[in-house]
């Protein structure tokens, strides 16, 4: 009884590890990219023209979006809104201030651009936006964590919009 269980036990794992070798045989395999002619067929002329959203245009964005949302939060907030449009303001700093440091690096290293480059910058500006967080909250006593986290998460979702705008 238990050496049946076994082996239904060892036969599995067998067919699992088969399933994944031949999915990581099916993955080596080559792929030939798409030609110029093939990619506006299947994507449309528009694909490959650049972007006229840069790195610098999202960050305007995401400032534009962190005063309106810090004067909404000061405007409409209830009891004590000023603590609540400088709590949103704080929060939308702490995403577009380590994002026009990023710009600002790409755009420093336009002519040699890399690919360690681009994570090692991405990896700054996660550490920069936590040290952010961390000082507003050992810093200002009077922190209001809703509008905080509400402005951050717009000014992060500010790359949606600027991809859909493209």
């Amino acid at each position: 009884m238990v050496s049946d269980r076994q082996d239904a036990g060892q036969k599995k794992d067998r067919q699992a590890r088969d399933a994944w070798e031949d999915e990581a045989e099916r993955e080596e395999e080559a792929v030939d990219p798409l030609s110029r002619v093939e990619a506006e067929t299947l994507f449309g002329e528009r694909t490959l023209r650049p972007s006229r959203m840069t790195p610098g245009r999202v960050v305007l964005a995401q400032v534009a979006v962190t005063l309106l949302s810090a004067i909404a939060w000061r405007l409409f907030a209830g009891g004590n809104a000023g603590a609540a449009g400088w709590s949103a303001l704080f929060g939308g700093a702490a995403c577009f201030v380590p994002s026009g440091f990023f710009a600002l690096r790409l755009w420093m290293a336009r002519e040699r651009p890399s690919v360690s480059g681009l994570v090692v910058g991405e990896a700054i500006k996660v550490f920069a936006t936590a040290g952010l967080f961390v000082l507003v909250v050992v810093l200002y006593s009077e922190l209001r964590w809703v509008p905080m986290l509400v402005t951050f998460v717009l000014a992060l979702k500010t790359y949606w919009v600027a991809l859909a705008i493209r």
